[in-house]
């Protein structure tokens, strides 16, 4: 409590929860209280939040807040407050450990943390708007208690309505008069003063909500006069048999490219999902793999456009891959080059490449290597080498020896061509 009897107003942040944590600040951001029980009954933490003073605003570190949150700001008449977003971990740490460092305070587990990050978090919202109403009431000289101007403020009255209202109450009190006090005589005082400032309060309120609804009543008729407007723009433009069956026909031409737009968000959906299972499921591989020593090959089931296209979705091939060709008939020029430009570091093929597709690969020095040259292990349906046994396959160079006598017999068949037109033009 504070002097003249009034109640301090409190900033109170709630980390809910099987171990609750509670921290109360006073409305100016100074810390009172930071503690934590285990199942701590709401009942409970009403009394003990009480016992501090008045909450004006009950914090939460996530949005929407939690059910307890908005049980506690209806019974203690006080504002809910929730961040745009929900806290993230590192911004309750930064938050709650500068505030603890400042203040000397020592929250002691992760829930008392979360409930102070929650309370500064709501004073810092706040800050701006309660030094402007210090500035203004030493502006104006005024005595009034600034925890209760505060109070007003943060529940959406303006400054000057806040001051106006606390000054008419004062007012009033002046003219009190004053009996020497007793038991019941406090009791039924305090209940006076409770019931005026919940009266002056409603007024109030009540004054603004007359505004609001004065000011809804006439956008209702705007808008009213609005669509009669429209209705009768509505009624020209369509009028006739004519404009109505092509209304019709459009409606039903969306409904059909709603249906459709649909169905193919629901395949890329359902894409997506399999694709992020698919991921997750490398990253698990890679784990195994890298404890072994062992290289993934990025396989890829047919060697064609559409074939490059899925692997390159699934497995992401980049540069310094190896990949595992299963089926390389159909594939030519176009789709060796294709894969090149994706900067990988050699070919494993099962099965005859086209003498096409092995120039382009020679071309850019990517070796080509046999399948049945390479130990493969199988893990959970992918393919995997020992990293050691294919650098040194690769070195070797010997898989290019197929490429280079293709060459070689190339170069004898174009000198045979040469002689053989020589001798025709003699």
């Amino acid at each position: 409590m504070v002097g003249s009897g009034r109640t301090r107003k409190l900033i109170v942040g709630v980390d809910p929860g099987l171990n609750c944590g509670l921290a109360i600040l006073s409305i100016d951001g100074a810390p009172i209280l930071v503690e934590s029980r285990r199942e701590w009954p709401i009942a409970k933490i009403i009394e003990r939040i009480r016992e501090f003073g008045e909450p004006t605003i009950i914090s939460s570190d996530v949005s929407p807040a939690p059910s307890l949150l908005e049980i506690l700001s209806r019974k203690l008449n006080a504002i809910l407050f929730e961040p745009t977003i929900s806290m993230s971990t590192e911004e309750k740490q930064k938050i709650s450990k500068i505030y603890a460092e400042y203040y000397g305070v020592n929250p002691q587990n992760v829930h008392e943390m979360d409930a102070l990050a929650a309370a500064v978090k709501a004073y810092h919202y706040y800050k701006n708007k309660f030094e402007q109403v210090d500035a203004k009431l030493r502006e104006l000289g005024c005595d009034l208690p600034p925890d209760d101007v505060k109070d007003l403020v943060a529940r959406g009255y303006s400054i000057a309505t806040a001051i106006r209202i606390l000054s008419a109450e004062n007012s009033k009190r002046e003219y009190t008069f004053v009996e020497s006090p007793s038991g019941e005589s406090m009791k039924l005082k305090e209940t006076i003063k409770r019931l005026t400032e919940k009266l002056m309060l409603e007024k109030e309120r009540n004054r603004l909500l007359q505004a609001a609804n004065r000011e809804l009543q006439s956008r209702i008729k705007d808008l009213e006069a609005e669509i009669e407007t429209l209705k009768a723009t509505l009624e020209r433009v369509y009028s006739g048999e004519a404009a109505q069956m092509r209304r019709e026909k459009e409606y039903q031409r969306l409904l059909e490219e709603i249906r459709v737009l649909k169905s193919k968000i629901a395949e890329q959906e359902a894409q997506i999902e399999s694709y992020k299972r698919m991921l997750s499921h490398l990253q698990h591989l890679d784990e195994i793999s890298a404890k072994e020593g062992l290289t993934l090959l990025k396989p890829i089931e047919s060697f064609t456009k559409e074939g490059l296209e899925r692997a390159f979705k699934i497995y992401n091939i980049k540069v310094g891959d190896i990949t595992f060709i299963l089926d390389p008939s159909g594939g030519g020029s176009t789709t060796a080059r294709s894969l090149v430009m994706r900067g990988i570091r050699a070919v494993i093929v099962r099965g005859k490449m086209s003498h096409h597709a092995l120039e382009v690969f020679e071309e850019y020095n990517i070796p080509v290597i046999p399948a049945d040259k390479v130990n493969i292990r199988w893990i959970e349906g992918l393919p995997y080498v020992d990293e050691e046994e294919i650098k040194r396959i690769i070195k070797t160079g010997g898989n290019l020896k197929s490429i280079g006598a293709l060459k070689m017999l190339k170069s004898i068949i174009n000198d045979h061509l040469r002689e053989v037109k020589e001798e025709n033009r003699i």
